[in-house]
Order: structure tokens, then sequence, then C-alpha cells
């Protein structure tokens, strides 16, 4: 009979992310911890420069099954949907036999389909959603931020586009203040399960109080971002108030505001039809009005957490 592993896999995107259309690029980091039954027997971080949340998932995945030598029972514990899809949906075969056109990552998909097919171990993926307060969870995220904190990382993609290199000098110039300006508002999001329930907010900065707080029943962490700077834009406009500064710590959402288009790869549903709704009168919003806010992004590895943040991490 063989044993129940059981791998927590966390990965993490911080520190100078981009945008390369809905793809963030920037500092990552993964950790994940290994249980043989009930037992801690590993903990596993790394972390690359230039990179994206969903390779550093990966990555956190092959090293993890890369440590199991005798014959298992695995079961694999992520946040990530899309990876889980890829496997339990069948993608990855149709993805094989189309050549892999149109993929990204294919790289290590290639990997971690070759540790599955092997047929060593029986390996399942379950969503950590129901687990997300767990403390094994918990331990891979802490060591994820950790490593996508670190300087002097390998990188991890090359740097082949003259786009990116343009857009992450240009935003690091946005982003040379020592401390953050406190006549300013910030905002967050927070997604159980990403895509899911979500809540964004917006707070001053000076005041620390909130200034509103919505929720929708189905989105993503870069909508609830994206939509929390329009709500608050629109707002203030509103009620003809100033308003310098506005931060988040989320680079799609401050470009997808830019390039007034809300990029998501969000597929609309009747669940999450009010979203969408919302995200349209956001972007007619953004095309018919004009703003003098400078949008900024929220220097978490300098000031910490930013205060909109929800603490659910």
């Amino acid at each position: 009979m063989k044993n129940v592993v059981k791998i927590f896999v966390c990965g993490s995107c911080v520190m100078g992310n981009i945008s390369t259309g809905d793809t963030a690029v920037g500092n990552g980091g993964f950790g994940a911890i290994i249980l043989d039954g009930e037992k801690r027997v590993k903990e596993i971080s790394g972390g690359f420069s230039y990179t994206t949340n969903a390779r550093m998932e990966i990555h956190g995945i092959i090293a993890a099954l890369s440590e199991i030598q005798n014959p298992s029972k695995i079961i694999i514990f992520i946040l990530n949907g899309n990876i889980i899809d890829t496997f339990t949906k069948g993608w990855i075969e149709n993805w094989k036999r189309n050549g892999f056109k149109k993929v990204k990552n294919v790289d290590l998909w290639k990997k971690l389909d070759s540790q599955i097919q092997n047929g060593r171990h029986d390996i399942s993926f379950e969503r950590a959603q129901s687990l997300r307060n767990y403390t094994d969870f918990l331990l891979a995220e802490k060591m994820a931020k950790t490593m996508a904190n670190k300087k002097n990382l390998p990188n991890d993609l090359p740097k082949t586009t003259t786009f990116l290199e343009n857009k992450l000098e240009e935003q690091k110039n946005e982003n040379i203040d020592t401390e953050p300006i406190m006549d300013s508002v910030c905002v967050d999001a927070s997604t159980i399960g990403n895509p899911g329930v979500t809540e964004y907010r917006a707070v001053d900065m000076l005041t620390k109080k909130i200034i509103f707080n919505y929720k929708l029943e189905e989105a993503t962490n870069n909508i609830g971002e994206f939509l929390g700077i329009v709500h608050t834009l629109a707002l203030f406009q509103k009620e003809k108030k100033t308003l310098n500064v506005i931060y988040s710590d989320s680079y799609n959402a401050i470009l997808w505001v830019k390039q007034k288009k809300c990029k998501t790869k969000l597929i609309s549903t009747e669940k999450n039809q009010k979203t969408f709704e919302i995200i349209a009168r956001a972007v007619n919003w953004l095309e018919n009005n004009d703003f003098d806010t400078k949008i900024l992004k929220w220097n978490t590895a300098v000031w910490g957490e930013i205060p909109a943040d929800y603490g659910r991490k």
C-alpha cells in the first residue's frame, strides 16, 4: 500500500511586478511543505527574478515532487485553479496534441507532465481554498513571500522583450519615494479562491478610515484592485474632492487603468454577470473622464502591507 503524501504549495510574485498583457512579471518565490501521513518531513523554497506567480507555483510542485523517492499516493494542495484544471480537465493532453501552440510556460508544463506520467506515484490535485488558514499552507505562503523579497535572484524568464524592460524602468521611476505620500488613498482587494468571492476597498491614508468596501460574488484579485482604483477616482470626482495619489499593490490593475481596459482572463458566466457589468461601467468611465490623480505602486517590500490590506494572507 502506497504512503499518503500531502504537498502544500504556494507561489508569490512581488517587488517590481510588471504586466505583459495580463501576466505579472517580477521577483518571485515558492514554498512547499511535504507531509508523510500527518508528519511534516520536508520544507522547500526557491526563488527567481523576472518570473510570474504561475511559474512559481509550478516550480514549487516540480521541486516538491522531485523530493519524493518512494512510490506514494500524493495529494497536491494549491490555490491556483488553472493548474488543477490543466491536469484534471484534460487541458494538458489537448496542448500536447496541438504542439503547445499559444501556451505559456511550456518548459515547466512539460517537466511537470513528465513527473506525473512516469507512473511512480498516484498524483491528484485539490484546491487549497478550504485550507486557507491551515498551518502548513500558511508556512508555504510565508516561505514563498520571503523568497520573493530576496535580492539578486537568478532570472527565470529571458529578458528579451523591450516593452517589458521599458515598462519596468518606467514603473521603478514612479515608485522612488522613500516614504509613502500620506495625503493619498490606498486600495486593495481580497479574493477567496481567485477567482472567487472578492472584496475591494479604499482607505484614507491620513485618517486610516475606510472610504468604501464592495463585495462581488465572483471576480479576481486584479479585477478587485482595478475596480477599487476606478471606484475611487469616480467617487472623488463626483464629490468634487481633490485626489492627488492612489496607491495599489497590483501592477496589473494600475496598467489596466492607464490602458483603460480590464484585461482579465476571467470568463463571463451567469454567476459573475454583475462583475462584468461593473467592469463595463468602469471602462466606460475611464474612456469618458479625465483625471490628474497619480496612480502609484505601493512599495510592499519597504513599507509593509498596504493599509487597505484585509489581513487575510
